[in-house]
């Protein structure tokens, strides 16, 4: 399989039909590297492969006085690309990498300039109507959140600090490393989808500890580890058989319980 950017796209190129003298020059890798990385595969009709298709709706979209917002590309590559049923999770997860998604991005810039028009890909945050005001209401509010988290990372140092009694090298060191870990775990408690962790676990480790070194007597090691080391059979969620399979994902990711919810 290939590993790098390149040989990913000397692959797709071939799949679309492009020659391989045409390959060479627009991947820079020599001849032999592209017959090798291409053998057995058979060229289709450009519009056939999910990567011309998925460029052709994304270059359609992203023209727009507005372009293309991220939810909306991503639902296009998760179409084309389509998915795969995770039966430890429950739900689909989509097919295409970031590199897929990197590509798609590099062939509508290369069309639009060959076409001379303007695409854009928009993030979700974006207002359309005021897109500069929207901007400058959320770098204000960064601004005003960054002090106030400065405010309480201080705060927090002056009132536990490790090793505040003592005046050397190693104390300044701890402090610094304490003052780092601080940063850290606020915006793992704060930002959702800061830390790899979920918060609940975080909070449970976090208790743990914090219980044991007080010495509270009724402080209960528990198993906050990530995985399965019980021993007991993993969860199995069998693949749905619904009549439409974009649905069926949507509800696997509970979108559909988060609208429900705002009509109850």
């Amino acid at each position: 399989m290939s590993n790098t950017h390149q040989e990913q796209q000397a692959v797709a190129l071939r799949q679309e039909g492009m020659s391989y003298a045409n390959i060479m020059k627009v991947t820079g890798l020599p001849e032999r590297k592209v017959k090798a990385l291409t053998k057995g595969i058979v060229k289709v009709s450009p519009i056939n492969t999910p990567l011309a298709k998925a460029v052709e709706r994304v270059y359609t979209l992203a023209k727009r006085p507005h372009g293309i917002r991220d939810y909306e590309l991503r639902d296009i590559m998760h179409e084309e690309y389509g998915s795969k049923w995770d039966t430890e999770n429950g739900k689909y997860i989509s097919s295409y990498s970031q590199n897929d998604v990197k590509y798609v991005r590099e062939k509508v810039r290369i069309r639009a300039a060959q076409d001379d028009c303007i695409i854009l890909f928009t993030p979700d945050w974006i207002d359309e109507l005021a897109p500069t005001a929207g901007r400058k209401f959320l770098e204000a509010a960064a601004n005003d959140l960054m002090t106030r988290f400065h405010a309480y990372k201080h705060q927090y140092m002056e009132l536990h600090a490790t090793r505040w009694k003592e005046d050397n090298e190693g104390a300044d060191l701890a402090q610094r490393k304490q003052m780092y870990a601080v940063e850290q775990h606020l915006f793992k408690l704060a930002v959702k989808g800061f830390g790899n962790e979920p918060l609940e676990r975080l909070l449970e480790r976090s208790l743990v500890l914090t219980d044991l070194m007080e010495g509270t007597p009724d402080a209960v090691m528990v198993s906050v580890k990530g995985g399965n080391s019980s021993g007991e059979a993993l969860e199995y969620y069998p693949e749905p058989r619904g009549t439409n399979p974009f649905l069926d994902f949507v509800e696997s990711q509970g979108w559909l319980k988060e609208v429900e919810d705002r009509f109850v």
